[in-house]
């Protein structure tokens, strides 16, 4: 694919980085010199200086044969703009990031008189297949993760039936075993290991240490019971404390407030306070400092089921996070918007550190799909992911085991799904046409597999 980024930021560059290790065309597109001498100096991309909202800036990335174009820059406008002007000029697809949720839906336009049907105008009425809300998916990812029984991310296929949960070894059941000599109660397989900054596809050998997080393959029905040899259950919260009444730190409210969760509000503006409190019913909005142990314990932190920060400083989120979790708060979520210091967030002990910037990268991935591919997933530090394919009767694997099939060795079929069947492993058994096969693969061997899976043109 020829993908044109316009924005080299933290979203912009990590994106580029992730398409360029699968030897896709990219070029980048900012106005900063300085951001994109970063870009040209680690990335193996097309680096253009220029406004992205001018025409010519655009015509000179050759956005006419751009099999998509992703808007990222720091304005709604200028990314909405962008996608407008690339789909006029012949770019395939557009994805455009944006930050106000007004932006994100259609909306109704005006009647020419009072009998006459009113006009629905949807994004891409305006040149963009696709909006991005850094914030919504931020929101939504905590809301998830607050509702189950495991602080730790988790990613759904084939409609639901298959998941892929990362959980940290913590019992003794797994830790200091090599993969091969753990026994599951349900049928899964360890697809990855995140060790410190180091992700990895795990041999049959591998230990499990304390404090690894392992990214499992199963039926969703059997997670949650396979998940009890990795960590302790908790029960979905029922009370939650969010530092920050930001965009997030709303969303997060009024979801977690729609599931029946109990939600209280810590921020430090009085004016926000009373903004919130007067469209948030049902929350309880105080004004307070988040870093004040003596005021945490007040506002009943202690008890909370969880406690979520979400302001706009990652400094002052890992802190208020680790505070709480001195308190006894058994999940703290904390957002940080420099990615770089989500390894600093785990290793004080915070539980999660989501990144909204990785969310959106992350999302962006799903949309750059591969040939017979449906569903592609980003795991721990990005360097492996998990892409979901639908086989078609020229696919090369259709009448091959897994275990035959020629997969690269770092590479793991995780699972297919045969008419609403889970088989796992899947490597004694026959692909066949229609299946889903779910296979996880370092980001540099995923043009490999691909081939493996992209149906053959009929001659």
């Amino acid at each position: 694919m020829y993908v044109v980024i316009a924005g080299a930021g933290v979203v912009g560059f990590h994106i580029a980085s992730l398409l360029a290790k699968e030897n896709h065309e990219v070029a980048v597109v900012e106005q900063s010199e300085e951001a994109l001498e970063n870009v040209s100096r680690q990335l193996d991309v097309k680096a253009i200086l220029g406004d992205v909202a001018i025409p010519r800036i655009l015509k000179e990335a050759e956005t006419h044969r751009a099999d998509l174009v992703i808007a990222v820059t720091d304005s709604d406008e200028t990314n909405m703009i962008t996608c407008f002007m690339a789909k006029e000029l012949g770019a395939r697809m557009t994805v455009a990031r944006v930050r106000n949720p007004e932006y994100s839906g259609y909306f109704i336009g005006t009647a020419s008189s009072p009998s006459a049907p009113r006009k629905v105008i949807r994004p891409k009425t305006f040149g963009v297949d696709l909006f991005i809300n850094p914030v919504a998916e931020a929101a939504r990812e905590i809301v998830t993760i607050l509702s189950g029984f495991y602080s730790t991310p988790v990613e759904s296929f084939a409609d639901g039936l298959v998941q892929i949960r990362e959980f940290r070894a913590e019992r003794e059941t797994v830790t200091d075993r090599p993969v091969s000599g753990i026994t599951f109660p349900k049928p899964c397989l360890i697809v990855a290991m995140l060790r410190a900054e180091d992700v990895f596809v795990p041999t049959a050998d591998e230990v499990i240490k304390p404090g690894d997080r392992v990214y499992l393959i199963a039926s969703r029905e059997h997670m949650d019971e396979i998940g009890e040899m990795f960590a302790e259950p908790q029960h979905p919260a029922k009370s939650v404390v969010i530092l920050g009444g930001g965009r997030v730190g709303v969303l997060v409210a009024e979801g977690l407030r729609e599931e029946g969760i109990s939600v209280r509000i810590i921020e430090k503006s009085l004016s926000r306070c009373q903004e919130i409190a007067s469209k948030l019913e049902g929350v309880s909005v105080v004004q307070g400092d988040g870093t004040n142990r003596d005021f945490l314990v007040e506002q009943g932190v202690p008890l909370a089921d969880a406690f979520v920060a979400s302001t706009e400083s990652d400094e002052l989120n890992i802190l208020s996070g680790l505070l709480a979790k001195k308190l006894g708060v058994s999940r703290n979520l904390i957002l940080v918007n420099n990615p770089g210091n989500i390894s600093l967030a785990d290793a004080v002990g915070v539980d999660v550190a989501g990144s909204p910037p990785l969310l959106t990268a992350r999302k962006i991935a799903r949309f750059v799909l591969h040939g017979g591919a449906v569903s592609v997933s980003l795991l721990g530090g990005e360097q492996i992911q998990a892409v979901e394919f639908v086989t078609r009767p020229t696919t090369p694997v259709i009448g091959h085991t897994i275990a035959e099939a020629g997969l690269p060795k770092e590479v793991v079929a995780g699972a297919i799904i045969r008419d609403s069947t889970v088989i796992i492993p899947p490597g004694d058994s026959v692909v066949h046409s229609g299946d889903h096969v779910i296979v996880v693969s370092p980001l540099a061997q995923t043009p490999a597999v691909e081939r493996l899976f992209m149906p053959k043109s009929k001659s």
